[in-house]
């Protein structure tokens, strides 16, 4: 799962131009909140690389208004969408004027 940047990114002082940002959910201890690691990359081709990142963001994203069913519409899988909704979200939070596409999920 990956949500590609659409334009500046602001993130501790740093001012980064369309940085790509990969996600990796890790099992949640009680089941209330998944955490996520976001690694941001300077670009997908740098992900691609195997270059290094240049930040690691950590998200801890609440189920409780998570999904029912994993069955989505145009999604392989309706729970990673969400999990990359609410990792967009906090973004968000970091960096208000930045605008973000969600990439790297399956669709049907």
């Amino acid at each position: 799962m990956a949500i590609q940047t659409n334009g500046t990114f602001t993130y501790n002082s740093g001012v980064y131009t369309t940085p790509y940002f990969r996600i990796v959910l890790h099992l949640p201890q009680s089941g209330d909140e998944t955490p996520v690691d976001c690694f941001m990359y300077a670009s997908q081709d740098d992900y691609t690389n195997g270059n290094g990142h240049i930040a690691c963001i950590p998200v801890y994203v609440s189920n409780t208004d998570a999904v029912e069913t994993n069955d989505g519409s145009n999604v392989v899988n309706k729970y990673l969408q969400y999990i990359t909704e609410k990792v967009v979200t906090r973004l968000r939070e970091i960096s208000s004027d930045s605008t973000f596409t969600i990439v790297g999920i399956p669709t049907l």
